[in-house]
């Protein structure tokens, strides 16, 4: 895929930015060298190579759920300035 003026625009548009002359022909380059390599990458024969999420093989080993008591809410709500007795309250985000 070759870089070109029009999708600069295009780039331009979607990230809503303003570019200079400079700048346009500066990505212009770097995103040219970026897709260059991509192109490398996709050359390679992955074939038979199975796909991976992690570099590293890690189990994570899960421990069973335990009911344990809890804090009240009388003494949940001691650790607030802000409540109206039964929730914590804040201040109003939206009108």
């Amino acid at each position: 895929m070759e870089i070109t003026n029009e999708r600069i625009s295009e780039l331009e548009v979607l990230a809503k930015i303003r570019l200079t002359d400079e700048e346009k022909e500066t990505v212009k380059d770097e995103l040219s060298s970026m897709l260059g390599h991509m192109e490398v990458l996709s050359e390679l024969d992955t074939a038979g190579v199975e796909p991976l999420s992690h570099t590293f093989a890690q189990s994570c080993p899960l421990r069973e759920d335990e009911a344990k008591p809890s804090l009240s809410r009388d003494e949940i709500l001691q650790n607030t300035a802000e409540t109206d007795g039964v929730f914590f309250t804040v201040p109003q985000a939206f009108e």
